[in-house]
């Protein structure tokens, strides 16, 4: 039996920038409502003693909407709390282009955000591409950001749409790794630690979750994986009892731990 440690993610993003009908106006986000999803984030994230990750989004979309005051606040109340906030980039023309391997284009849209969080005295130590987008080329960025953990990598997955690929996962380890820099997808020797995706309460039944995490509970060793939400979860009172619920069952077979936290035990 291994020892687990759970990192809870929260993807920032909202249900209408999904929706590539609306017009743009509409799926840009509602100040209030996000305002209001995010300290719903925060209430229930103390049922693991604050010890959650928020990944800020950032779009072509919306490069910088979550930059407002209100929300740099919020921010910084998730890291007194014990929790982090991370990178998140949506480099994308939804539906139509994705530009993760683009490197100029995604190291402007990283350092932006790491550094306008660091200006606010903010500490990203995290990234996860939207999609779970990820290319060799954003490794040297994100080290030269000081970003040195990513998460990113769903194992097995192998998204194509409309003929292009998105993200490629196939043959990732499931477990804590330092990514190799000609394949991200496999163990090597640059300075980014990989957390893959161990459970991914949305598309789970509660019932999937106890099964995968007595599975993870069983392998031999230490055991870093992330658990997965998005603060569109939070507008449903069903999905954050389903949350909560989840959160309460994996804390029977692990520890919640931060980002720094991860660092501490991948040194050890």
């Amino acid at each position: 039996m291994g020892q687990v440690f759970w990192v809870f993610t929260i993807d920032g993003d909202w249900d209408e920038y999904f929706r590539i009908k609306l017009p743009e106006a509409r799926r840009r986000p509602d100040t209030a409502r996000l305002e209001q999803l995010v300290r719903a984030e925060i209430e229930l994230a103390k049922v693991i003693n604050g010890r959650f990750v928020h990944f800020v989004h950032s779009s072509p979309l919306v490069p910088s909407f979550f930059f407002q005051p209100q929300f740099i606040a919020l921010w910084q109340q998730i890291e007194v709390g014990g929790g982090e906030i991370g990178v998140h980039c949506h480099e994308e023309d939804l539906y139509l282009a994705w530009y993760y391997d683009n490197q100029a284009r995604m190291e402007k849209a990283i350092t932006r955000q790491v550094e306008k969080f660091r200006e606010n005295g903010l500490t990203p130590r995290c990234y996860r591409g939207g999609f779970m987008t990820f290319s060799p080329k954003t490794i040297p960025i994100l080290e030269e950001s000081g970003v040195f953990l990513d998460f990113s990598c769903e194992p097995g997955r192998h998204l194509v749409t409309n003929g292009q690929l998105v993200s490629d996962w196939q043959g990732a380890p499931e477990n804590l790794y330092r990514m190799a820099y000609e394949d991200h997808r496999k163990p090597g020797g640059s300075n980014i630690m990989e957390v893959p995706l161990g459970i991914y309460v949305e598309r789970q039944s509660l019932w999937s979750i106890w099964q995968k995490a007595r599975k993870i509970k069983r392998r031999p060793g230490k055991q870093i994986v992330s658990v997965l939400a998005h603060t569109y979860d939070f507008a449903s009172w069903q999905m954050k009892l389903k949350i909560r619920l989840a959160l309460l069952l994996l804390k029977r077979y692990g520890k919640f731990i931060n980002c720094r936290q991860v660092l501490a035990e991948a040194a050890k």
